[in-house]
């Protein structure tokens, strides 16, 4: 039933139809719960848009070339969620995203040291030229948050800067650097991007997902429902 749901929404998205209006109108046909529409929500993007962000993603050693900024709390959280099983998914524009919602409610834990630890891991391993990460100052102990990371980039011997400040999209100098992020705002600024979140986790070799929607916009033929894949809860 999902994945009939999540066709005519990216048919719906194809037809250019009001986003919220279709999600509402998919979500009633097939009686789908609130989970059910998140996830189409968070995953499921119109052929264009999703093949626009798609084609700016770098994958492989591409990203080395140029300073990285990372959209610190996205991946900080996107992170967590994946260590505390939280429910994740990947969008048919290439993105890892979680649905837990916790960016108001995010409170530094011993999960968050585990969630760093993944990061670094992958981080001393690739070793970028320069790294900034970005936090959210208006969030809750994000000043300590930008220096627990300004501690981890010492003790690896990484350049680069943690920083909590008012608008980090604002910051971001999107035409010069590959920006970590999932966020699709931030995607839609950037000339590169990188799943940093979801590549970690790969590096790591713990990613799962709930459901996977990678199959949706693969080309500009009709999308395979086989190539959408849910686990069951």
């Amino acid at each position: 039933m999902l994945t009939r749901a999540a066709l005519d929404f990216f048919a719906f998205q194809n037809r250019r139809y009001p986003r919220e209006a279709a999600l509402e109108w998919v979500g009633n046909r097939y009686n789908l719960i609130r989970l059910e529409r998140d996830l189409l929500g968070r995953g499921v993007f119109g052929q264009e848009e999703a093949l626009l962000r798609r084609g700016k993603r770098v994958c492989g050693s591409g990203w080395l070339g140029r300073p990285l900024v990372v959209d610190g709390h996205n991946v900080q959280i996107t992170l967590e969620s994946a260590l505390l099983e939280r429910l994740l998914l990947l969008a048919n524009d290439g993105a890892l995203r979680d649905l837990a919602g916790q960016s108001g409610k995010f409170r530094l834990s011993e999960m968050s040291a585990m969630a760093m630890d993944v990061l670094f891991g992958f981080l001393e391993e690739f070793r970028p030229s320069k790294t900034l990460f970005l936090f959210d100052a208006p969030m809750s102990h994000s000043g300590s948050l930008a220096a627990l990371y300004r501690e981890r980039l010492r003790r690896a011997g990484l350049e680069g800067d943690a920083r909590a400040v008012a608008v980090p999209e604002r910051e971001i100098p999107y035409g010069e650097c590959v920006v970590a992020s999932s966020d699709r705002a931030v995607l839609a600024q950037s000339s590169w991007w990188l799943d940093l979140a979801r590549t970690a986790l790969d590096f790591r070799g713990s990613l799962c997902f709930t459901a996977n929607f990678a199959g949706l916009g693969l080309d500009r033929s009709s999308a395979d429902p086989g190539l959408i894949g849910f686990l069951q809860p």
